[in-house]
């Protein structure tokens, strides 16, 4: 059980600064991708800045403006941006020298990424900046916060990003919209930026070019897309644990697979929890908690007796991959970083290379990884469940008359084309390095394209999940009208209603708003629903 607590990762949180549709900013206090996840649900998220972190943003933009002062180069202040760092800025730190910044960033390439990516991004960007090493200022940070606040999206293509620089086009589509430029979504239509901040009563800013450099310079948008599909994995695989226990519950699979002392003698975490999930719900029926049928195979085929193992490897890698998206969050990921006196060194602007990706696409590669082995034993569970061979002498493909009728055919179908597209998109992206930016990045962490297939294979992997849904409900539906052998048990309080069907049906619809709800971050109120 110690193991069980300890591994957890969606109980026992620590506390954040963040509640209901409030989040305030502190480097005291920590931002969980739950945070992120449920701010960049809303519409209207209210993200503020605590006294803290105004008094840290005016110390490092005071350190700023010592050192400039001082005559100290400043990276993107004093001089040009990317491979133009060896030229000087004609006009150090010009309002004219940041719209430069965002006008050549601002190009890009797809379809708008989804508005819950783009306000994540945006609360991401402003955790790092409220650090106070940034350099920017309170008020472009405040406006940029407001866009938040009054609902105004902006815009950004979801190709465009090597992840090595940080974000810097995705983030410039973002940063333009406090001068008026670019297109938004708010209240539901299309707008130009311009006539958005009209109706918000918001000023048009024209903030200098350290401060554009601050909101470009990071790896917000690959974080964000990182921290949606991390909070997406390990609901679906809960998910997948559930169904696995259903599975053992309908079929009566010998529960020595699920014994404790087995998976604690391996010694993985991962394992041992799983394990633990899929037995609670194999022994959910208080009608009978001994779900084992002594008449099935001492060993049970390895979807189902090597499910702990599987889905425990899944969730070990799922609990890697949140540590390094949570310090990626709270962590000061632009360049260059602004450091005030102390005992250690005196004040400095110090140039590096924070900004580069690759802790982010290392645990967004994980993250596709994990997810699309689910995806695999869930549709080989699904072939269980369908066969007559294991499914306890159900009929073929659960046809409610074979021959006649095709049962559940169609969505098997499905479910494998789902798994054959996951895979494609399994690649790795973190080692996927081209040299760009005239040579001045001539490495990259490609963690952008990493995160948001990351973020896009979780509906995949919900789709399949809810094929095996179906597939457990119509073996239990079959059961309960007497059309196949076996006791039905009872239905799961924790999944919707699905129908009956004596006919065959188009299950597209089924589907589809089944993986919805499995996707969600809060429950519906159908998930109590008992059937």
């Amino acid at each position: 059980m110690n193991l069980i607590a300890a591994s957890s990762s969606r109980t026992a949180r620590r506390a954040s600064a963040g509640s209901a549709n409030h989040l305030a900013l502190s480097s005291d206090s920590k931002v969980l991708p739950e945070d992120i996840e449920r701010l960049a649900g809303l519409e209207r998220p209210r993200v503020i800045l605590s006294a803290g972190a105004r008094r840290a943003m005016r110390r490092s933009r005071a350190t700023l403006a010592e050192l400039r002062a001082g005559g100290a180069a400043v990276y993107g202040v004093t001089t040009g941006f990317g491979p133009f760092v060896r030229y000087a800025a004609t006009r150090p730190g010009s309002e004219t020298h940041g719209l430069g910044l965002i006008s050549h960033l601002c190009a890009g390439f797809g379809e708008p990424a989804a508005a819950e990516v783009v306000r994540g991004t945006m609360i991401v960007r402003a955790r790092a900046i409220a650090a106070g090493h940034s350099g920017v200022s309170i008020q472009t940070l405040q406006a940029y916060l407001a866009l938040l606040s009054h609902g105004i999206v902006p815009e950004i293509p979801e190709l465009g990003s090597v992840g090595a620089s940080g974000d810097l086009i995705p983030l410039a589509f973002a940063a333009r919209t406090l001068r008026g430029l670019g297109m938004v979504r708010m209240d539901g239509k299309r707008m130009s930026a311009s006539a958005a901040l009209k109706r918000a009563g918001l000023p048009r800013l024209k903030p200098p070019s350290r401060d554009v450099l601050g909101l470009v310079n990071g790896t917000s948008f690959m974080t964000s897309y990182a921290a949606l599909a991390l909070c997406r994995a390990e609901r679906l695989l809960e998910t997948a644990e559930r169904l696995t226990g259903w599975a053992y519950q309908l079929l009566g699979c010998r529960a020595q697979a699920l014994d404790p002392r087995l998976h604690r003698a391996r010694g993985h975490v991962g394992q041992v929890v799983s394990a633990r999930r899929i037995l609670d719900q194999a022994e959910s029926d208080p009608q009978q908690p001994a779900f084992e049928d002594p008449s099935r195979p001492l060993q049970e085929v390895y979807s189902l007796r090597c499910a702990p193992q599987f889905l425990g490897a899944c969730r070990d890698q799922i609990m890697h991959a949140r540590q390094l998206i949570e310090r990626e969050i709270n962590g000061v990921n632009d360049n260059p970083l602004i450091f005030g006196d102390s005992a250690e060194a005196p004040a400095a602007a110090l140039h590096g290379g924070n900004f580069q990706g690759q802790q982010i696409a290392f645990a967004a590669d994980t993250l596709n990884s994990a997810v699309t082995q689910i995806a695999v034993l869930a549709e080989r569970q699904i072939d269980v469940i369908l066969s007559p061979t294991h499914n306890g002498g159900a009929p073929l493909l659960l046809a409610w008359e074979p021959g006649p009728c095709s049962g559940m055919a169609g969505a098997q179908i499905t479910a494998t084309a789902l798994v054959a597209d996951m895979r494609h998109h399994c690649q790795p992206a973190a080692t996927s390095s081209i040299p760009t930016n005239g040579g001045n990045q001539d490495v990259v962490s490609m963690g952008t394209n990493a995160a948001r297939h990351a973020y896009h294979q979780t509906p995949r992997l919900s789709a399949v999940l809810s094929v095996l849904a179906l597939s457990l409900a119509r073996l239990r539906d079959l059961r309960a009208q007497r059309r196949a052998p076996g006791r039905p048990g009872p239905y799961p309080n924790w999944l919707p209603p699905t129908r009956s069907f004596r006919h065959d049906v188009p299950l597209h619809n089924d589907i589809r708003k089944l993986a919805d709800t499995l996707l969600a971050p809060t429950p519906s109120a159908s998930l109590s629903a008992s059937r």
